[in-house]
């Protein structure tokens, strides 16, 4: 298994990965039509690693600048990450969030946020066993399948560059 920045040819096999993995306990964002661009404005090839096993996509996580470079420039948010069922509790993610921690911090990041969904305690699990922090819950955010869910702030800080 290994790491490696996304590549144009690697669309599809995230668009798949996106649809067999996606559900409302881990977006808010109703599914959308597979024929959609994985990558557009927001998400450059660049800014996604991907997992693969024997260049097989296993997995992936985006990790972009925040936006208002001006001000937070030293900011690096996680918004994208899955890894497709058949190789899920196999250390994918695990392997991801470290390659998204070593690429912060080549990018001189001082800090990593992400938003998870109150109701995805397994993904909250990995991200605590991986240092992160619960920095802020927005009570009620989404309303989910008649259910309301909290929308979970979490943030992990690197040591300050050299």
């Amino acid at each position: 298994m290994a790491v490696r920045t996304a590549v144009e040819d690697d669309e599809r096999a995230l668009a798949l990965i996106d649809h067999a993995t996606w559900s409302f306990e881990a977006s808010p964002a109703p599914l959308w039509p597979l024929e959609t661009p994985f990558f557009d404005d927001r998400t450059a090839p660049e800014n996604v690693l991907v997992a693969h096993e024997n260049e097989h996509i296993v997995g992936y996580i985006k990790l972009r600048p925040a936006p208002m470079a001006a001000s937070s420039g030293h900011v690096q948010e996680v918004n994208g990450f899955a890894v497709a069922p058949a190789h899920q509790g196999r250390g994918v993610g695990h392997l991801l969030l470290n390659a998204a921690r070593q690429e912060a911090v080549n990018r001189g990041t001082r800090r990593i946020t992400l938003r998870v969904l109150g109701t995805n305690t397994r993904a909250q699990a990995l991200y605590l066993a991986h240092g992160y922090r619960v920095e802020g819950r927005l009570k009620d955010q989404f309303l989910l399948q008649g259910r309301y869910v909290d929308d979970v702030l979490m943030a992990l800080e690197l040591p300050a560059p050299a």
